[in-house]
């Protein structure tokens, strides 16, 4: 054995742990890359969401603020806009404030609805005829709440 020169079985030890090293870094740069490439994505929705809620004269909240709660795929809106549980949250959302017995359904105001059709329409345009459906079905108009 010369001066400089390791034993085999340490040698292998160096070769795997180098090996192993470079397979979590190449993992780790994978998954950065895959979530700045969905952060993109998600606020450019959130961005086209926000100028379009402007243009409509409702208010929108911050682009960072949208793209963090939806997303790049809508989330929760774009579940199932027509599935009973979420025509019931919106339906619960069109009331007079009140719990319990209280509370009663009034004249929805149409900007609340708007708002949330011009997301369906931004993140799933696909559902967006089946929300418009459900919209028939209540009473709305220009109020305040």
């Amino acid at each position: 054995m010369t001066t400089g020169d390791a034993p085999d079985h340490k040698r292998r030890w160096i070769y795997v742990t180098a090996g192993v090293l470079l397979v979590v870094f190449a993992l780790i740069g994978l998954f950065t890359f895959s979530e700045i490439r969905e952060s993109t994505q998600a606020t450019a929705k959130a961005e086209q969401l926000h100028d379009e809620l402007l243009a409509a004269g409702l208010p929108a909240p911050e682009t960072r603020v949208i793209a963090d709660a939806l997303g790049e795929d809508g989330g929760s809106v774009c579940q199932d806009p027509s599935s009973p549980l979420i025509r019931a949250k919106y339906q619960a959302s069109i009331t007079n404030g009140a719990a319990g017995p209280g509370q009663r359904p009034v004249i929805g105001a149409n900007d609340s609805t708007r708002a949330v059709a011009i997301t369906i329409g931004v993140y799933c345009p696909d559902r967006l005829p089946d929300y418009l459906s459900h919209l028939d079905t209540l009473k709305l108009d220009d109020t305040t709440k």
